[in-house]
């Protein structure tokens, strides 16, 4: 879905009826726009999905981000997110834990893929050379 929901979001005519987008909707469509650099760079173009705030806030370095896109964040609040408790915080690093693995793994993936691509073109340039 990513940037292109927004897209659907922010455009009437695609709807199938009509229909009122809540204010903490509008909230992070704005959010979404004004952070899409930060969020393709830092958050692997994770627009508009669950995880989009907790990378923004949490994962991504704030001096990092732009100046837009650090005032379109909600403000911390003055008590640290103290309250957070085990539970949710084990469930946190074990979805960021999970997609570490999906990048890792696609990486891999892709790296074998260019390996297998090089051998194939070194047989084909070998099979090549025998015809002549």
């Amino acid at each position: 879905a990513g940037a292109a929901l927004g897209a659907c979001l922010k455009d009437p005519a695609k709807w199938e009826s009509q229909a009122e987008i809540s204010a903490g909707c509008k909230d992070f469509i704005a959010i979404n726009d004004a952070c899409a650099e930060e969020i393709e760079r830092s958050c692997s173009g994770m627009a508009y999905s669950d995880d989009t705030m907790v990378c923004l806030t949490q994962w991504t370095s704030q001096d990092t981000l732009s100046a837009g896109c650090a005032t379109a964040l909600p403000k911390k609040e003055a008590k640290e997110d103290a309250s957070v408790d085990a539970e949710k915080k084990a469930w946190r690093d074990k979805r960021k834990k999970a997609r570490q693995d999906a990048q890792d793994m696609m990486a891999k993936e892709k790296a074998k893929d260019g390996k297998a691509e090089k051998k194939r073109r070194r047989r084909r340039k070998a099979k090549a050379d025998d015809d002549l």
